[in-house]
C-alpha cells in the first residue's frame, strides 16, 4: 500500500497517514496531502526552541 508520509498533511495522525488510498503526483507527491499551516511566528519559536535544545541549553520535552 502507498502511502503519504507528509507529517504536516492534515491526514497525519501519529506516525500514519489516515488515507486508504492516494494518488501520486509524476513528481511522486501525494494529491490528496492538505498541508497544515503553522504560522510563521509559531514555525519561527519552535525552530528557537529546538535550537536551543540542540545547544543543551534546554532538556528534551
Amino acid at each position: 500500500m502507498i502511502c503519504c508520509e507528509n507529517n504536516f498533511c492534515l491526514y497525519w495522525q501519529d506516525d500514519t497517514c489516515l488515507l486508504e488510498n492516494i494518488s501520486l503526483s509524476l513528481q511522486g507527491v501525494c494529491q490528496s496531502c492538505v498541508c497544515v499551516d503553522i504560522g510563521g511566528s509559531l514555525l519561527d519559536a519552535l525552530r528557537q526552541k529546538q535550537l536551543e535544545r540542540l545547544e543543551g541549553c534546554l532538556p528534551d520535552d
